[in-house]
């Protein structure tokens, strides 16, 4: 049985309004955001994170309470005729006392299958010859939406994949993320794994927070280097950034016509590792020229291909930096 071409109609012009306002509405809020966030250009990241996470969660709450305004080139809602196309004429009612003979063969009868297949297909073309271009936009949003969804799946498979190529970490390790949490005042310590797999140090998991370390870290860091590291992905627990940072992501996937929703997200990342990082130099008294070169040092030797890290780590004792081997 086919919907009722009315209601989908009404229902996505209704929809199409709605995502009209959130459109012009956000973009004024984001406006006003930027102008405030260069205004604090100063101040800590953290009140620039909140002030963009504003803007995300308005995006997710703005279709409760979006002023709509009436739009002159969007459809009306287009009354539809209920009459079944095809149909066959309604019977004369007898006279009494008259009998009537049918004339029709049981071939020419609707339910015969050489006249209810083609019946179908005109009814289904007459409905949706009834459709608007809002109810196919809708449509096309709607399966955009759904490949978003199944693009994230596909990244939290992946990352079940990378943790279950993961060991605990050694001892000392252990007692490093003990004294950092300590340092950020952190009453609950994550598990610190080791990942077999080469990956960026990160934090993972909303309830039970990971912290994912790569094998071959110890072998670039040395328990002083390696501190604000752990300073940075342990402040991304303190601050539920793991918890909060699914506004943005899932305004991101409702809008992602939207450039606003993207500009917010990639706003709400930025800051919240820039927050982050004054958490791990103010934990360990790092400034900030060596504080940069000790990210350069990790993002660059940690994307080097194996062959020439292997290559360097043979030559650190010969350049003066042998204490990068102090785990080893």
């Amino acid at each position: 049985m086919l919907p009722d071409a009315i209601s989908l109609n009404a229902g996505a012009a209704g929809w199409s309004t709605l995502m009209i306002a959130v459109l012009w509405q956000s973009t004024i809020l984001a406006a006003a955001v930027a102008l405030a966030a260069a205004l604090l250009r100063r101040a800590s990241p953290a009140v620039r994170y909140w002030l963009w996470q504003i803007v995300a969660a308005k995006l997710l709450l703005m279709p409760l309470w979006a002023v709509s305004l009436p739009i002159a080139w969007l459809p009306a809602t287009v009354e539809v005729s209920r009459e079944t196309p095809n149909a066959p004429p309604a019977a004369e009612t007898p006279v009494p006392g008259t009998q009537v003979l049918s004339t029709t063969s049981p071939s020419d009868r609707p339910w015969a299958s050489d006249v209810a297949e083609p019946y179908r297909r005109d009814e289904l073309a007459s409905f949706l010859k009834q459709l608007s271009w809002t109810v196919w936009l809708m449509v096309v949003w709607g399966s955009i939406v759904i490949g978003e969804l199944a693009v994230l799946l596909r990244q939290r498979a992946r990352l079940g994949r990378l943790l279950m190529h993961t060991r605990p970490a050694g001892k000392a390790i252990e007692l490093l993320v003990r004294d950092c949490a300590a340092r950020v005042k952190l009453a609950r310590i994550p598990r610190v794994l080791v990942a077999q797999k080469e990956c960026t140090p990160f934090v993972c998991g909303v309830w039970r927070p990971v912290i994912v370390l790569p094998e071959s870290l110890g072998t670039v860091l040395s328990d002083g280097q390696l501190a604000p590291v752990l300073v940075h992905e342990l402040a991304h627990v303190k601050r539920l950034d793991l918890l909060w940072n699914w506004i943005p992501q899932v305004a991101r996937i409702l809008y992602f016509f939207h450039p606003i929703a993207h500009w917010v997200a990639f706003c709400i990342r930025l800051e919240g590792e820039l927050a982050c990082d004054g958490w791990a130099m103010a934990a360990t008294g790092q400034a900030p020229g060596g504080y940069a070169d000790l990210l350069v040092r990790v993002v660059g030797r940690l994307s080097e291909p194996p062959m020439l890290r292997s290559g360097s780590a043979a030559s650190a004792g010969l350049d003066g930096h042998g204490n990068v081997h102090a785990q080893d």
